[in-house]
């Protein structure tokens, strides 16, 4: 991966918009010439799946991302409290450049560039018509809150800190004939509707922290911190819908079942394990909207995870991430 990058970067910073000065280099010329044979050797059904003729696709863009709790508590009085949390939303922008398949690209965020603090997120991402992931990393002390309890509604005075990371793989059966970068990378493109059943797999690992600055205010049994971990695998389906040459439109779900889970409640003096309903599942689930024009092409897309983790007599908690991606792109 990271020969592929250099070679890129090498590519970016050496050649020129003039293919004929390209040619003269010879060490460019055979690279060159190595990632056509590549481009133009399919592994794939041409009849709908193809890599574009041209050398260099460029993308620009905007990308909006946001995660969301929910916790429903049952208190030893049997009344019922719900707790929503979310954090504000992420923003920023990446410029993508595409060499013949292989890709650099560069994210900035606009708030760091006015000195404003945000929280931090790291997205890696790598889809291939066969298989594929999502690495996440997030770590976030900005949530606000509100606490719904009986005819009482409040907003929430705690600190809330969030850190995680996760990640989701899937492999495609029929990927000679059903692309998912050609949904969302565009370094393929769909020619002909088609679709695939897909084995997916996620892993989780976080916590969330209430973090009271006044300590006096916290009994033995305020929840301080809810860990949660789980691994889990499942079957799913992706369909890539063409209407017209001009539109592709994607999607996909992948719901899994947790197979190994460690989620824990810490109170101010011991922890416990978070109790489990049967069954406990986590998705994952991806859409896409590409319209193409001559040269250039515009796309929407959005990739959006779920879990769920405790039971239904006294602690449940719900995970929502999701992020959308504005495209603008160019080929040539």
């Amino acid at each position: 991966m990271f020969r592929c990058l250099f070679i890129t970067w090498l590519m970016l910073l050496l050649c020129s918009s003039n293919t004929t000065a390209q040619l003269r280099i010879p060490l460019l010329n055979k690279l060159d010439s190595m990632l056509e044979v590549r481009q133009k050797t399919p592994k794939t059904d041409t009849n709908y799946v193809v890599r574009p003729d041209s050398r260099w696709t460029l993308r620009l863009i905007n990308n909006l991302s946001g995660t969301n709790f929910t916790l429903k508590l049952t208190m030893f009085d049997d009344s019922k409290a719900n707790v929503r949390f979310w954090d504000p939303l992420r923003h920023t922008v990446t410029l993508s450049a595409n060499y013949r398949g292989l890709a650099v690209a560069f994210a900035v965020n606009p708030e760091h560039l006015f000195g404003r603090k945000t929280s931090t997120e790291f997205n890696i991402n790598s889809y291939s018509n066969r298989y594929g992931f999502d690495f996440i990393y997030e770590k976030n002390g900005s949530f606000e809150g509100t606490v719904r309890w009986g005819d009482i509604y409040e907003h929430l005075n705690d600190e809330i800190e969030e850190s995680s990371m996760t990640i989701n793989g899937y492999y495609a059966f029929n990927g000679r004939k059903f692309s998912y970068p050609a949904a969302f990378s565009q370094s393929f493109i769909q020619k002909r509707s088609a679709g695939s059943l897909m084995l997916g797999a996620s892993f989780h690992h976080g916590s969330v922290d209430i973090v009271n600055q006044d300590e006096e205010y916290y009994q033995e049994d305020n929840i301080r911190k809810i860990k949660l971990n789980y691994f889990s695998v499942g079957v799913g389906y992706g369909y890539n819908f063409v209407p017209h040459r001009q539109w592709l439109l994607h999607l996909s779900a992948l719901p899994s079942l947790v197979l190994w889970r460690e989620n824990k409640v810490v109170m101010m003096g011991h922890n416990e394990e978070l109790p489990a309903t049967f069954p406990e599942i986590s998705l994952v689930g991806r859409a896409s909207v590409v319209h193409y024009f001559k040269h250039f092409f515009a796309g929407l897309t959005l990739v959006y995870n779920y879990s769920s983790a405790g039971d239904y007599e006294s602690i449940r908690i719900r995970h929502y991430k999701w992020r959308t991606r504005l495209i603008l792109g160019k080929r040539f």
